[in-house]
Order: C-alpha cells, then structure tokens, then sequence
C-alpha cells in the first residue's frame, strides 16, 4: 500500500495532516484508492466509462473538519488518475500541495526542421512512444506487468492534435486527421522524420505539436455533495480528461492557485480547468492564475433533464440525462426545489418540490412531486432545472493566459461577479452566457452578471463564430419568433479590451433584459450586435489608439 493511500484510508474526522516537507509522494494507479460509481458530469461517454471507475490518489467520504497541510510536497501520478476525490465532506483544506503526472497523457513534440510535408520532429523527454508499421503510438509507463498503464495512436477518434506556436502562445487546429503521416522513422531517441501525407501541409519550424486524448475517463479532482472546501496555493501542473470539477458542493474556494503547464510543456489541462455543476453557496476563484487548457477556464451550470413519462395519478415524473458525457449522478434530493422550462423559449412556467425520487437507470430518474404536474407539459422536449442548487461566483484578481478555448462560461441565477481579472489570447470570448436545453443541455437563465475592471487582449482568435464577440450571450433560443427575455441584467464597466482579432470589439447579446456598458476602454471601435434584448445603457466609454 502507497503512503498516501495508508495515512488517509481511515482518516477520521477532525484531523490535521503536514505531508513531509518537499517530498515527492508517488501515488501509482494500480496501488491506490480504486472506486466505482463515481459518475461525473461533462465527462465520459457511457461506453467510455461504464462503471464511474476512479483511481484516486487522497479519498475522503463523509469526513468533517479535516485539514491537509502539503508542506511544499508534490504528488505524483503514475497512469490515469483523479488525484483528489471528496464524496459528501464538510470542512475541507488542501494547502501548499503541488500535483503532477510523471507521464502526462498530453503528448508534445517540437518541429526542428521543416521543407514543405517533409519534417523532423523531438519529442518531449517526458513523452513515452513506439512506432510500429510507420504509426506513432504514445504510451504511459508500465504497470506492474510491464504493459503500458493506456495507449494511443497518435491519429484517429482518441486523439485531437492542434498547433501551439510558441512566440506568439496561440494554438491552430489540426483536428484528428490532418496529422496523418505517411512516412514515420526514428532517427535516435525522441528524434523523428515524418512526411505529412497531406502535401499542401508544412509544419512551422519551432511550432509545438500538441497530442490529446480526448476521452475524458478521469478528471484534474472530483468533489461530490460537500460543503465548505477550500483549496490554497495548490500548484497543478497537469490534469487530465477534465480539471477540477465541484458537483452538487457547496462553498468552494481556490485561493492562490496556480494551473500552468510543468517545465518544459505547454499544456496544463486537456479540458476546462474549474467545472461547477449544480453548486450552490459561494464559489470563490481569487489570485490564480492559469493557461495551457484545450477547452474552457471556468463553467458554472447546472443541468436541464428532459421529461419523458408523467403519472398524473402519482404526481411522478420520469426525467432524464440527455447528453451524452453527462448522465449517471444523483441530481436531486428530497426538498429540491423544480421549475418547469420551456424546451423552445427556455423560459420557466410553473414550479414544484420533490418528495422522493428514484434512480431508474444511468439516465432516468423518477421525482415524486408535492403538486399536480403543469398540464402544458410538452413530453419528449420541455426539461426541469434544480433551481435549489444555484450557486453565487465570485472571481477576482485572476490570470487567465492563451487556450483553445473560452474563459468563463456561467449560467447561474445566482449573484455574479467578475472584477479585476486579466484574459488573454482566448480562442473564444472572454465571457460566455448560454442556456440550453437541446444540445449540452446545460441550464440555466441569469439575472444579474457583473464584468468589471478587468483586461481583455486578443480575445477571440479562433473563427468559432461569425463577428468575433469578445463577450458573448447566446441561450439557445429555438423559437425564431419568442421576443422573452432569458437573462436579466449584465454590467460592463471599467474594462480594458485592446487587440480585437478583426479590427472592432464587439459585443453579442441575445435574449437580454438590461445591459450596462459604461467607462471601458478600446483600443479600436466597438459596437453590439443585438437580437431581443431590452434597455442597453452606453456611458463614458472611450476609444483609446
């Protein structure tokens, strides 16, 4: 048994732990913590991960008043893993704790010399590899057995590649196939010559080559139905699948966090870094920093199910999970508190509480209800959100750096704020206001988000939509003729935005009641394109060249 597995297996309550100054603590996937039924949301497909398997390296359930002390320690990953996995906890500190993975499962590999399709390539030392028949295979290292702990090749429907240049820290998307070699062949360790079988494509010389596994089996940490977690001066050089994901918790704190990739890499996370799904309380984000992600910074959402059966007689509904990477987990409790949602408007139109509930299976779930079911209830379209689970945010003095992705996704009802933050080079908008509840099925509508005093510079870069919005409100509204709004106020004021990808800042909004965009600064003109939306106030802004 490893040493961290034996000092937190029967760990009681109430206990302070110091890891061992600097030290490193190697937390092996087959000799640690292994659980089942640890289903996650945004994660694997249920093909994927049928049985909500973790590899965890620290497992604490039902504990209270627990504090662990890192001492400047590292942990580190050998194979997949959730290092961090928290079910039903209260009290919780993590401090001074840095977590990496000896072999990350993001594989790298830098362009030495490049004529047109013909290249040579060094991968990263950190990266294990084979070539078998003229195709690259990344590995982990091996198991107990010797076999490699996962393997992949480097194409095909588990791997995504994109393109980092390092001067300019922006990525470019190769997809799966467009890295197809026709010809692979190792010149001496970690040195490769390859010929691109596209022959309009070239690689740039000094551009990195970024390998991903795209199947999100396990996550940066797992935290479930807890409450009162604070996480101080973590240093997170890698994660995998997903990052740091809060599920039904309330209270969450990362204070002094710093998600960057390790020395000599360039990617930290292969997915977003901070997922919030159906929390409640306060979820705090203050001085961290973070860039390196091939997804999305910060998501805060609950989830809309879809109702399927009603028993009028029983005042029961049958509800179910629809997309595919979220289903599985226990999304409502006696005492919820539901609102009906409109599948075309995304508006709500009655409430209820639930009474009991029942898991049918990984995607259905039977509610008991304290009233009669709304007649209008559309079967087969409209959902219900967990209304008794909407968290307040609050970031601060954060750094988000260049990623693939967008910054902040939120859809809470809850009290939103977002002040003094810098964001930079972000593939998408900086802030993301959606809804939906026919694709993510990600809910839900907004009533009040404060953008305030932050930087916002090359924001945008990827072509993801038309108009190249570096803030962004678009809920997926299907009814063309709905003139409803779905989020209520938004304030934007005191910002800076410099370095537009087209020339012009702009501002989307969709479905919006109010919006307040006052004392900003530009660096170029700016102008909001508009669909619904109600009163916009413009005051004080100034265009700065």
């Amino acid at each position: 048994m490893n040493e961290l597995r034996a000092l937190f297996e029967n760990i009681p309550s109430g206990t302070a732990v110091t890891l061992e100054a600097g030290k490193t603590y190697h937390a092996y996937q087959d000799d640690c913590f292994y659980l089942t039924g640890y289903y996650c949301t945004n994660t694997a497909k249920p093909h994927e991960n049928p049985a909500g398997e973790r590899f965890a390296a620290i497992y604490l359930r039902d504990r209270k008043n627990i504090t662990v002390d890192g001492n400047g320690a590292t942990l580190l990953v050998h194979g997949k893993m959730t290092p961090l996995v928290f079910d039903g906890c209260e009290n919780i500190t993590v401090r001074n704790l840095t977590v990496d993975y000896a072999v990350p499962t993001m594989a790298e590999f830098t362009v030495l010399e490049s004529d047109g399709p013909e290249c040579v390539l060094r991968i990263n030392p950190e990266c294990l590899y084979r070539i078998e028949n003229g195709v690259l295979f990344w590995l982990g290292e091996p198991d107990k057995r010797g076999k490699p702990y996962w393997e992949d090749s480097y194409i095909g429907n588990r791997r995504l590649n994109k393109l980092f240049d390092p001067v300019s820290r922006t990525s470019s998307d190769f997809g799966r196939y467009d890295l197809e070699f026709s010809v692979i062949e190792e010149l001496s360790p970690g040195l490769i010559r390859a010929r691109l079988k596209n022959p309009e494509l070239s690689l740039p010389r000094g551009s990195v080559l970024q390998s991903r596994n795209i199947v999100r089996d396990h996550t940066g940490s797992l935290f479930n139905r807890c409450r009162d977690l604070r996480f101080e001066n973590l240093r997170i050089k890698f994660m995998h699948g997903l990052g740091m994901v809060s599920q039904f918790c309330e209270n969450v704190s990362y204070v002094n966090c710093d998600l960057t990739p390790g020395e000599g890499r360039t990617i930290a996370s292969t997915a977003d870094f901070f997922q919030f799904s159906g929390c409640r309380g306060k979820l705090l984000l203050e001085n961290c920093r973070a860039y390196g992600a091939q997804d999305d910074y910060i998501n805060v959402h609950g989830t809309h199910l879809r109702i399927v059966e009603r028993d009028d007689g029983k005042n029961t509904l049958l509800v179910r999970f629809m997309h595919d990477e979220s289903w599985g987990f226990q999304a409502f409790e006696v005492g919820d508190r539901l609102e009906f949602i409109r599948w075309d408007t995304l508006m709500p139109y009655a409430g209820t509480t639930v009474t009991a509930w029942s898991r049918v299976n990984d995607r259905d779930i039977r509610l008991t209800l304290d009233r009669p079911i709304p007649e209008e209830v559309v079967l087969e379209r409209d959902v219900v959100e967990n209304k008794s689970w909407v968290p307040d945010l609050t970031v601060r003095g954060c750094s988000f750096g260049p990623t693939s992705g967008r910054g902040i996704l939120c859809t809470t009802s809850g009290r939103v704020v977002i002040d003094s933050n810098r964001f930079e080079k972000l593939w998408g908008p900086a802030l993301l206001i959606e809804d939906d509840c026919n694709f993510w099925f990600e809910s839900g509508y907004t009533r009040d988000i404060a953008f305030t005093n932050n930087t916002v510079t090359g924001c945008d870069l990827g072509v993801t939509w038309p108009g190249s919005a570096v803030i962004r409100y678009s809920p997926k509204v299907m009814n063309e003729a709905s003139r409803e709004f779905v989020h209520g106020r938004l304030t934007l004021r005191g910002n800076t935005f410099t370095h537009p990808r087209l020339g012009e800042h702009v501002f989307h909004l969709e479905y919006l009641a109010e919006a307040d965009i006052s004392d900003n600064t530009f660096d170029a003109p700016w102008r909001t394109d508009t669909k619904v939306v109600g009163s916009i106030r413009r005051a004080g802004n100034r265009v700065v060249k």
